[in-house]
């Protein structure tokens, strides 16, 4: 384990705080009428009763009485007070200094549990977090126990442990049902090394190869929440002319997003006292698939908490949420076209495609639904066929097309008779209502064998873009954008 550097204040770009976010800041504080300090903190619902809510914070020098806020005992009672009213499934928190503290904290939140990196069942957790007498910072993570069951938690990238400042990310396996199914979900929580020096850009930079080299290799295909204080922006860096450090992870849009990065474009700040957004979410792209567009968010609890960046933190709670539909109900089907082949690979038209998506948590029959283009009906569903949840089907012009290992059918009259000149895509039910269409235009069936895509793939509500511009494949019919089979 390489020597580590006591804990100082993370310093930041030494930049003021622009004349309108001061302004705004100034009448917020005019208009506001604080509850009295002695008071629970009354903070509304952030939650959806219905999706995965997910939240970080970092909750400066939590439970360290030498450092952050004064009053430790309101700290942490307001603390609390925000992550309960908030109603978030899932909690990353950085910063955690003392675990009684942390203990506390989660027993004042009935119906959830939590752990914190030194904790025994962390693998390496008493190894990398255990210095300064147990007082050094820690991330940690906290849920809604009704929600899922932890299946393993240990310090991962400990090779990288001085480029993450002595405190490698820590991996949360949790695994309960959603969308109708049993799944893992996997939350990293991070606290990357914090300033703005070049020195301190140099630890973060090789810190997120590393980070994208590991999520690469260990998780593929799986659902990966990189969660915490990234403490570096992903737009530009807040080294002063540096590019990002997670421009890497920025430019691999395929398999990675930030649903944050929005906010750091529309100069949102995650501190009380900077311009920057360093407290972000990423996400694998199947995660993506599930993010509830606009959700992402830094939420000012200044209206609810007295005197918020002196008493609590001087970061905001970062809030987003997910489409996945909690518990075994799994919530009802919803079936989407995610892709259309109209400029079939080649010169058969045997390999025009439309993939048909279940994003819901029960399987529906769709027998008898009919695929049609913008003139007939192209293609009617055998009687017995049922669409799974988080499964698709793939209507491809022949037989002669359909590769192995996925779920497809021949259209029934023979093709898909697809324009590439634009054309229209009708999915409808044996009733013959509609349950979706789309349209492309010749700008977008203009390049042999790329195929028109929903971004982000398997979103109900993503937009339909070229399959090559969200992944290194031109087409991906039957299989997710990535290339793995459903």
């Amino acid at each position: 384990m390489s020597p580590r550097h006591l804990p100082v204040r993370r310093p930041r770009r030494t930049t003021t705080l622009g004349a309108a976010c001061l302004a705004a800041a100034v009448t917020l504080a005019m208009l506001t009428t604080a509850p009295a300090s002695n008071a629970a903190a009354s903070v509304p619902s952030q939650g959806s009763p219905t999706q995965l809510d997910v939240g970080n914070w970092n909750v400066e020098w939590f439970g360290a009485p030498d450092f952050g806020p004064t009053d430790e005992a309101l700290q942490q009672r307001n603390v609390r007070d925000v992550m309960a009213g908030a109603d978030m499934d899932v909690w990353g928190l950085s910063e955690v200094v003392s675990t009684s503290a942390f203990d506390t904290l989660v027993a004042g939140m009935p119906g959830y549990t939590g752990v914190v990196a030194n904790d025994p069942i962390v693998t390496n957790g008493a190894q990398y977090y255990s210095d300064f007498g147990n007082t050094e910072q820690k991330v940690a993570l906290v849920w809604r126990s009704s929600m899922a069951t932890l299946v393993s938690a240990k310090v991962i990238l400990t090779n990288q442990n001085s480029n993450f400042a002595g405190r490698p990310p820590v991996e949360f396996t949790l695994r309960g049902t959603f969308d109708g199914v049993t799944r893992d979900l996997v939350f990293v929580v991070l606290h990357a090394k914090a300033g703005s020096t070049q020195d301190a850009w140099n630890l973060r930079n090789p810190a997120s190869q590393a980070l994208k080299s590991y999520l690469d290799t260990t998780y593929p295909t799986q659902n990966v929440f990189v969660i915490g204080d990234w403490n570096d922006d992903v737009d530009t860096s807040i080294t002063p002319e540096k590019a990002s450090p997670y421009a890497n992870f920025v430019n691999d849009a395929a398999r990675y997003t930030f649903p944050t990065r929005a906010l750091s474009l529309a100069g949102v700040p995650s501190t009380a006292g900077y311009p920057d957004f360093i407290d972000h979410q990423l996400t694998t792209n199947e995660v993506q698939a599930k993010y509830v567009a606009g959700s992402a968010t830094a939420f000012q609890p200044q209206p609810y908490v007295p005197n918020y960046p002196t008493t609590t933190s001087d970061h905001y709670p970062v809030l987003a949420r997910y489409d996945f539909v909690i518990g075994g109900g799994g919530g009802p089907a919803n079936v989407i076209i995610n892709e259309v082949l109209a400029n079939e690979p080649g010169s058969s038209t045997a390999g025009e495609a439309i993939e048909i998506a279940n994003t819901g948590g029960t399987a529906i029959s769709i027998a008898g639904w009919t695929v049609q283009d913008g003139s007939a009906v192209r293609h009617t569903f055998a009687a017995g066929t049922t669409l799974q949840p988080g499964k698709a089907i793939t209507v491809f012009g022949a037989g002669s097309s359909i590769p192995g290992g996925i779920a497809a059918a021949a259209a029934s009259t023979g093709g898909l008779n697809l324009s590439n000149s634009g054309d229209q895509v009708i999915l409808r039910d044996s009733a013959g209502a509609t349950v979706q269409s789309m349209s492309y235009s010749s700008s977008q069936a203009n390049s042999d064998g790329v195929s028109i895509n929903r971004s982000p793939d398997g979103s109900a509500t993503g937009g339909w873009v070229k399959h090559d511009t969200i992944s290194s494949l031109s087409s991906s019919p039957g299989k997710r954008a990535n290339g793995t089979v459903y």
